[in-house]
């Protein structure tokens, strides 16, 4: 889900919490970021991010290529991060 359309502010900020709890266990202390919550619609980068993102899902889960053949040209790299190691996640 897309954290714009989150139903509540109570659930944003709880998905919020969970980004940078995660980022501060991943990221060297002095790394800066930011959180935003951006409408998709308003933003071309973010459409196209998550247009990019849905065609290697359907790639993976179900072996439709169709969409991935389209910007394939753009992927540098893809690989599973869950395929190896000993983190489980749920």
């Amino acid at each position: 889900m897309k954290t714009d359309q989150l139903p509540l502010n109570k659930k944003r900020k709880a998905f919020e919490k969970a980004i940078k709890t995660t980022l501060a266990e991943m990221l060297p202390s002095h790394a800066r970021y930011r959180v935003l919550h951006h409408e998709s619609q308003s933003s071309i980068s973010l459409q196209v991010a998550d247009y990019c993102n849905w065609a290697i899902y359907k790639k993976w889960t179900t072996g439709d290529l169709r969409s991935n053949e389209l910007i394939k040209a753009g992927i540098k790299s893809e690989f599973d991060i869950f395929k190896t190691g000993e983190s489980y996640y749920y």
